[in-house]
């Protein structure tokens, strides 16, 4: 694949997937709020469903330029400028979350535990910094992967293998009667490195590499919808079923969201990739992108807002409160990282 300087339709996937992010979270504030039923609480989940490509993309935009044979990333690359810029943005937005978790901000005082709650807030993160774990610990096997990549035969191997035995496997094994005998002999193959999100970052470059026709790839956004359908009928038929919702049915490690999640990636590439990204809008999304990951890190300040206020998707129809909260977080988030980039030798380590 001849790889142009600048891939435009990357920008427009980072910005639609970090509007999804906020999505998923917003719809995660009533997520146990009954009543369990097709309205409003199945139109919500319908909205944190058509999401779920979020992290995914994110995923195999990183393993897409990471993975690239053509780039120059060397070991000590990783250790002496993208590990390090990653701790920094983490501890740095760890420490503002920490100080409203900790009590300190109503309090005012680092007494009554508050300080050392600060400490363990701070080194362990908010709750959506899982994702900066997942990166951290991607970029170190990074160099290991670099050579599986480069070999299409031996990427497709893995991307086989490791989707039966990571996301399928354990899918079925959700039916109880069949974990109950399968699980403690799976259980023993002890098969981490081909489980959970190396399969999305070896994912981004296998298909962003790849020229599929268009009759490739409208057959992959036939079994991407397939799989957004599955997900949806699954999740919703055991809600209704057991009035309760499963979180795991929602998981980026079930079986439906990868096929959906490399649909939607493949989508964003060939219906993005000739977008003009010089026009005014163009230039906002190209804005946006380079702020994607500060929108990411500060997306929840402007939740616990909303939280503060008693504001959630079911203070009205979630047709309206879903995408309004969405976008008014977005817009707050967006500032934030804005502001925070315009302060000298911030812009660099934690945007």
């Amino acid at each position: 694949m001849s790889k142009k300087s600048h891939e435009y339709y990357i920008d427009i996937a980072r910005v639609f997937s970090m509007t999804s992010v906020i999505m998923i979270h917003v719809g995660a504030m009533s997520w146990y709020d009954a009543p369990f039923s097709i309205y409003p609480w199945g139109v919500m989940n319908l909205f944190d469903l058509l999401s779920r490509y979020c992290v995914p993309v994110f995923l195999m935009i990183s393993g897409y330029l990471f993975l690239d044979p053509e780039r120059d990333i060397p070991v000590k690359k990783i250790y002496t400028r993208y590990l390090p810029r990653l701790l920094a943005a983490f501890f740095f937005w760890s420490f503002l979350y920490a100080l409203i978790t900790s009590g300190f901000a109503t309090q005012r005082t680092l007494e009554n535990g508050v300080g050392f709650k600060i400490i363990q807030d701070t080194f362990w993160g908010h709750y959506h910094m899982w994702y900066m774990y997942i990166i951290v610990g991607l970029y170190i096997i990074t160099p290991a992967l670099r050579p599986i990549a480069a070999d299409r035969k031996a990427s497709r191997y893995f991307l086989i293998v490791s989707y039966l035995l990571s996301y399928v496997m354990p899918m079925i094994q959700m039916i109880p009667f069949i974990y109950e005998h399968t699980a403690k002999y799976t259980n023993r193959l002890e098969l981490k490195f081909i489980t959970g999100y190396v399969f999305y970052y070896l994912a981004g470059y296998y298909f962003g590499s790849a020229e599929l026709t268009a009759r490739q790839q409208k057959l992959a956004y036939i079994i991407g919808t397939c799989a957004f359908i599955f997900s949806v009928t699954v999740v919703t038929a055991y809600v209704l079923i057991m009035q309760f919702p499963n979180s795991e049915l929602h998981e980026y490690y079930t079986a439906g969201v990868p096929v959906y999640s490399i649909a939607a990636f493949l989508f964003f590439k060939y219906k993005f990739n000739k977008f003009d990204l010089n026009t005014k809008p163009g230039r906002v999304i190209l804005w946006m992108s380079k702020l994607s990951f500060g929108v990411y890190m500060a997306h929840d300040f402007g939740l616990i807002v909303f939280k503060k206020a008693g504001i959630t998707p079911m203070i009205a129809s979630p047709f309206i409160s879903m995408p309004l909260m969405t976008l008014t977080d977005l817009v707050i988030s967006l500032l934030i990282a804005w502001i925070v980039s315009l302060i000298p030798g911030l812009r660099k380590w934690v945007i």
